[in-house]
């Protein structure tokens, strides 16, 4: 292998994906040449491609990136039931923002049927599914490559310009925080300003949460409750919240227990 193409391999291993403007900046060559590095490395199976960069072909690197929950994840037939539920709305020709986490993970799983749908989404894993599948196109955003456990995904000023330059039929957003006078919220700063990019540059907003987000308030501001046109969340959300999502013209969706077989 070259030299230049085991400084990729090394920063790919430290970074987990790149884009390729990064790349032909840090090794200072031509985006061409970088392209067809690329090409090769994953022609001999070192990497995976996908729109925009590249990370290593590796099982384990699209789990950890898309943050999926794990069996010890209380709440997992919560949001494996919200993502049913979500990707009902999704039509033919549609084009998603689909950002970092957990209940959007379960919900690119789902996408096996669909056809003609462009996905944008700045989760490694969420990519790394969906690119899998036929009659999907995923671009997934450049930028900095936050830690997995944070769900944050791929963030910073790269990544927004990114998704400016799309203007989706649908977003689907998930939240680490939702309350009555707060409005979304979210841990993370970088995170935050990646949902309300997407937020802005979509004709249907549908945001999906499990109950256990409702009344929780965190540092970064998304926006607040009314700008989504939907809401899905489970059958344990608390009927006061429901209620208020209601009277601020709201649609919420509420699932049932998918496990439930009564």
């Amino acid at each position: 292998m070259k030299a230049r193409r085991r400084m990729i391999m090394n920063y790919l291993k430290q970074h987990t994906f790149l884009n390729v403007n990064k790349l032909a900046e840090l090794l200072e060559v031509s985006l061409p040449t970088i392209r067809r590095d690329l090409q090769e490395m994953e022609t001999e199976g070192h990497i995976q491609r996908v729109n925009g960069g590249a990370f290593l072909k590796n099982t384990e690197v699209g789990d950890r990136g898309a943050a999926a929950a794990s069996p010890s994840d209380p709440y997992e037939s919560h949001k494996k039931a919200i993502a049913a539920e979500a990707v009902k709305l999704i039509q033919p020709g549609d084009t998603l923002f689909i950002d970092s986490g957990s209940t959007n993970s379960h919900l690119a799983n789902l996408l096996t049927t669909f056809k003609d749908i462009t996905i944008v989404t700045n989760s490694i894993g969420i990519a790394y599914t969906c690119m899998r599948k036929p009659g999907l196109s995923v671009f997934v955003c450049g930028g900095t490559a936050e830690d997995a456990r944070s769900e944050a995904g791929i963030v910073g000023p790269i990544a927004e310009q990114m998704i400016m330059q799309f203007r989706a039929s649908l977003c689907i957003i998930g939240t680490s925080g939702i309350d009555i006078r707060q409005g979304i919220t979210d841990p993370y700063l970088s995170a935050a300003r990646i949902k309300e990019k997407m937020i802005t540059n979509s004709i249907r907003r549908i945001l999906v949460t499990d109950h256990s987000k409702f009344g929780k308030i965190h540092k970064a501001y998304v926006s607040p409750i009314e700008t989504f046109d939907c809401v899905i969340t489970d059958w344990e959300t608390n009927a006061k919240d429901i209620e208020h999502l209601h009277s601020n013209g709201v649609k919420v969706i509420q699932v049932r227990d998918i496990s439930d077989k009564a």
